[in-house]
């Protein structure tokens, strides 16, 4: 497991390590300097010709730029250094380096031709931009991307995080400079992970910081909740243990309640994740019109179905079920009685039956529940009922942004539930729905987030946007249900759940490219990816 911190994060592990500590600020920036000239080594091809630019302004940022140009120069590199000259007032730290850069030759005042270099670093603005880039400095982003877009040579290094980018929500501030890689120093930064495009390749360094007592600590703190996020190291301790005395029976059952009349694949794609997952039973609960198809496409599954209501005045419905049983006390509580884990929503529906089914399972329900798709629909237009029923079992969300907009319009919040403000605010907006209804959320994007009731908050760094189809998120909550099945925690088979559903959505995008991966793919790769943790490869 590896930390991630947010700007006003970094800043404060800084001033700690540096004030309480006792590390001067100089020796922090030489390692830091000699990280990113090591880098940028790398990327040189011809050392007797390729052109090194560095692009500085005046604050610690660009006091590692400045010191990384001197390194390169003393090693021989052909480097310059870009001052910038924009901001009224220059850090203690970034003079002294301009001062032993100048002896060294490699300062520079006028703009260049910056499409004139092999590797141009960008050492502009760092962790603590909370403004927009305006000026001389956006003039420099503009120049930097465009010199890059009609290159095919150049390379474009970011120093701790891409200028303009804002390293707590990873939204443009005005104009950022799109790096293809960015080094960056003890931490990966948390806006780094929703700005994947700007960052390019990102390498994290370690310089030497000490840490405060609140890395680590779950929960939000005075510094804010610090996030963690999982590496393939993590899953072998972390996946449930698989007894070899076990059977079906010992691995747990989930319930699936999914589909409707014109919906079918989210019953199977969720079922047989579970399957895939590891869990030992699975029946799906859905409408009479996906019973052959599932008989025939996952004949493993258990099966209970209903159908519409009769036209006859009988109130009685062409499957197994009746309206009765959704009111009263029949098969339906039976089922949800047999669960170990439900699935409640997929391909759903929002009709009188889906809202019926969606109340009786957080009525009737002790077990873990997943709710996701058409159930948060459904429960955003009654969040009294999650109100009234917070803290009767494990809850897990799993909305996409959307969705969320819609589920937290009722929360302390509301004026931020627009779509952009949730981008700004979705750490907030997603601890405030975790706590108000004593849940695990799983706000589904390009990096998803987990946040449980605790205010604990987990990053994903798997997968990529061929996964952006439909039916994806129906396989997400199959493998988390497969986990809760075995006996992991609801948080946290959240987060190793969507981590895993990462890797086998990298695994389908490496053998089948960016544009061709449907939902089932990634159900196909779950045996590989965890077929390699098992197997120590």
């Amino acid at each position: 497991m590896r930390y991630l911190v947010t700007g006003k994060q970094a800043a404060l592990i800084d001033r700690h390590t540096i004030e309480e500590v006792g590390v001067p600020q100089l020796v922090l920036m030489e390692r830091a300097s000699l990280a990113l000239a090591e880098e940028v080594e790398g990327l040189v091809r011809d050392k007797a010709h390729d052109r090194i630019l560095v692009v500085a302004e005046s604050g610690n940022n660009g006091g590692d730029g400045v010191a990384a140009a001197r390194i390169l120069h003393q090693r021989g590199y052909l480097v310059e250094v870009w001052e910038l000259k924009g901001l009224s007032k220059q850090s203690e730290a970034y003079k002294k380096q301009v001062e032993l850069a100048k002896k060294a030759g490699v300062i520079r005042s006028e703009a260049p031709r910056i499409d004139g270099y092999r590797v141009v670093v960008d050492a502009i603005f760092g962790v603590g931009l909370t403004r927009e880039v305006t000026g001389k400095q956006k003039k420099a982003v503009l120049a930097i991307n465009e010199a890059r877009e009609n290159s095919g040579e150049m390379t474009v290094v970011a120093v701790d995080v891409p200028s303009g980018i804002s390293s707590e929500t990873g939204e443009i501030l005005g104009a950022a400079v799109k790096a293809d890689r960015t080094v960056t120093f003890g931490f990966e930064k948390v806006g780094m992970r929703f700005a994947k495009e700007y960052c390019g390749k990102v390498s994290v360094h370690e310089i030497g910081f000490f840490l405060p007592e609140w890395v680590g600590a779950k929960g939000v703190g005075e510094a804010g909740a610090v996030c963690t996020s999982y590496d393939r190291e993590d899953l072998p301790e972390r996946l449930p243990h698989r007894s070899p005395e076990g059977n079906k029976g010992g691995f747990g059952r989930v319930l699936v309640i999914a589909g409707s009349r014109d919906i079918s694949g989210a019953a199977f794609l969720a079922a047989e994740a579970a399957y895939r997952t590891g869990c030992g039973l699975v029946k799906v609960l859905t409408h009479e019109n996906n019973r052959e198809m599932l008989q025939q496409r996952l004949p493993e599954a258990l099966l209970s179905t209903y159908g519409d209501p009769s036209t006859d005045g009988s109130g009685r419905v062409s499957g197994n079920l009746s309206t009765d049983c959704l009111d009263g006390s029949g098969k339906v509580v039976d089922d949800i009685r047999w669960a170990s884990v439900i699935i409640l929503g997929p391909g759903l529906g929002q009709t009188d039956a889906a809202w019926k089914l969606t109340e009786k399972v957080l009525r009737e329900a002790s077990c873990p529940v997943i709710v996701d798709a058409d159930a948060i629909n459904l429960l955003a237009e009654h969040t009294e009922l999650l109100t009234e029923t917070a803290g009767r079992r494990p809850l897990i969300f799993t909305p996409h942004m959307l969705e969320m907009t819609r589920l937290s319009e009722k929360t302390q919040h509301p004026e931020r539930t627009a779509l952009e403000g949730l981008k700004k605010n979705r750490f907030l907006i997603s601890a405030s729905v975790a706590a108000g209804y004593q849940a695990t959320v799983v706000l589904k994007d390009a990096c998803t987030v987990v946040t449980d009731a605790d205010g604990a908050v987990w990053l994903n760094s798997s997968g990529n946007a061929a996964m952006a189809k439909g039916g994806s998120g129906d396989v997400l909550t199959g493998v988390i249900a497969g986990l809760i099945a075995q006996g992991l925690p609801g948080e946290e088979a959240a987060r190793l759940g969507v981590y895993i559903h990462g890797l086998a959505g990298d695994a389908a995008r490496d053998e089948l490219g960016a544009y061709s991966v449907i939902a089932r793919d990634l159900t196909d790769r779950l045996p590989a990816v965890l077929g390699s943790v098992r197997s120590g490869r």
